[in-house]
């Protein structure tokens, strides 16, 4: 097989010769010249301060090409439960540990074996006792998640990676194998440099040392983050399909309101909103305060305490709109203790929530019921496939501690100042003992309505705090609302194609 430059044709490569071998030359003529001038030493000089300024800029442009190239933008989905944010954790090791030198990103047959290194990963993460967990999942949402990947890696590749929306495959490919063929002969052309004009070859790799030192950090760097925002892309999608988060049809919004929701707001008296809102859920024994509670949280918004009886006998939404700040339906619920609300009932009621209020009263020591009621809430949060809702103590009638006639608030806690901030001190420290909750997770309020303390300042700014996770728990749900409409109405989908298909089969065979 002739060497690739033969099949040029030797007039075409004389040609070349001729032309360039002027140019060629005088970078030789212009050494002698120096030599011959006394002037070769400062020259070199001034070559040896501007390589190392040369240098020294190229580290300036690295820094800033490292801070320039844009981090990752791929991140664990904001609805993923625990068992899911583990399975990221092994994602970024893989893909911080991956190196271009490892997986070359002009290797297919690498980069397909990183992806299915990738697969598997996620896959046993989610199916462990499979014996093949990458079939564990179905071809439509295979095909969805490798749609979504390509496609938003191609839009990383062309928002980031200069011309490569111009550059073609077959360029790459013709400019790799010239590379090749360049690096095979390289050393001789070194070496026969060094032989006929040896001033000009500590020249030439000098500036060639320099230039490669520039070209290969930018390289490098680019190569490094495409590699991995390639394992990270496909760790996140595979485990959107193996965790069951991913949807085959993106058309409908996620976070519109689900049918319960809706129904919910009616029962509620007011308008369905758009979007899906916040569950709050009040617990807490017979009498604990959690009625006296939302008419505390409504505050001037509603007239919630005309529609609030003196026993809560069922499940009763509100529909509380905080200043922009918070939209949520708050359940009122009857007092566990009580006959009107039985343990299926209670774990339903809690499944469903995204932030719990529990209302414990300061002045009852007696709280075992409440720790064994509380725990069980938590155990219907132990599996990591699921995200349980912040739980938030709501520390009511502490107006009723001693001395019992003494309310002058504020209360200040640390440290406490007089008889009364030190029993409400003690009292904080017993119910956080008691619930199994840290002490700051208990909020000391007063609810009663001429006496209200700690509504606005503590108790809303603790709710406040805890909304990003109680979102999180919000996102999970419209997730698994989302993928059970979408289930049904692809299956209804194609029972009515089949059926047509059918028709129109049995329709032909009576012609026939």
């Amino acid at each position: 097989m002739k060497p690739i430059f033969m099949r040029f044709g030797r007039l075409r490569i004389a040609a070349v010769v001729v032309s360039v071998l002027p140019l060629s030359v005088l970078p030789v003529l212009g050494v002698i010249w120096l030599w011959q001038s006394s002037q070769i030493l400062a020259w070199l000089g001034i070559t040896a301060l501007a390589a190392l300024i040369g240098l020294g800029l190229n580290q300036i442009a690295v820094r800033r090409e490292q801070r320039a190239l844009p981090e990752s933008d791929t991140g664990p989905a904001p609805h993923w439960p625990p068992v899911a944010d583990e399975c990221w954790k092994q994602i970024e090791q893989l893909a911080d540990e991956a190196t271009i030198k490892e997986w070359p990103l002009n290797d297919a047959a690498g980069l397909m074996r990183l992806a299915r290194q990738v697969l598997e990963q996620v896959a046993g993460h989610f199916h462990p006792g499979t014996g093949k967990p990458l079939l564990e999942m179905t071809l439509p949402h295979t095909l969805a998640v490798i749609e979504r990947a390509a496609r938003e890696l191609r839009d990383d590749i062309t928002s980031n990676i200069p011309f490569s929306h111009q550059l073609r495959l077959g360029t790459v490919a013709r400019a790799s194998s010239w590379r090749d063929w360049f690096k095979r002969h390289e050393g001789w052309y070194r070496a026969g440099r060094f032989v006929f004009a040896p001033q000009s070859a500590v020249v030439a790799e000098l500036r060639r040392a320099v230039g490669n030192q520039a070209f290969q950090h930018g390289s490098a760097q680019i190569q490094n983050w495409l590699l991995r925002e390639y394992i990270r892309k496909l760790g996140y999608h595979a485990i959107e399909l193996y965790g069951g988060y991913a949807r085959v049809e993106e058309g409908r919004d996620l976070e519109l309101s689900s049918d319960r929701s809706t129904a919910d707001q009616a029962q509620a008296g007011s308008e369905a909103q758009a979007n899906e809102p916040l569950r709050i859920l009040l617990l807490g024994r017979t009498n604990a305060g959690k009625s006296s509670l939302i008419n505390a949280l409504f505050g001037e918004l509603t007239a919630a305490t005309d529609l609030l009886p003196d026993t809560t006998t069922q499940v009763i939404p509100y529909r509380l709109d905080r200043d922009d700040q918070l939209q949520a339906l708050v359940f009122d619920t009857p007092g566990f203790d009580g006959e009107l609300f039985a343990d299926r009932a209670l774990a339903h009621t809690a499944r469903s929530a995204d932030l719990i209020l529990w209302v414990s009263a300061a002045n009852r020591a007696d709280r075992a019921q409440e720790r064994a009621r509380l725990d069980q809430i938590r155990g219907l949060f132990d599996d990591p496939a699921v995200s349980a809702p912040p739980v938030l103590v709501v520390m009511s009638h502490i107006d009723r501690l001693r001395p019992l006639r003494e309310w002058n608030p504020p209360y200040p806690l640390n440290p406490p100042t007089g008889t009364k901030a030190k029993n409400i001190v003690d009292a904080l420290t017993a119910v956080s003992s008691d619930l199994g909750v840290p002490v700051d997770r208990v909020i000391p309020v007063c609810l009663a309505e001429q006496r209200r303390y700690n509504i606005d300042d503590a108790l809303w700014a603790a709710m406040l705090f805890d909304q990003p996770a109680a979102n999180r728990v919000r996102l999970l749900r419209c997730v698994q609302a989302r993928r059970q409409e979408e289930n049904w109405a692809l299956l209804r989908r194609q029972l009515v194609n089949a059926g047509r298909i059918l028709v129109q089969t049995g329709a032909k065979a009576r012609l026939n």
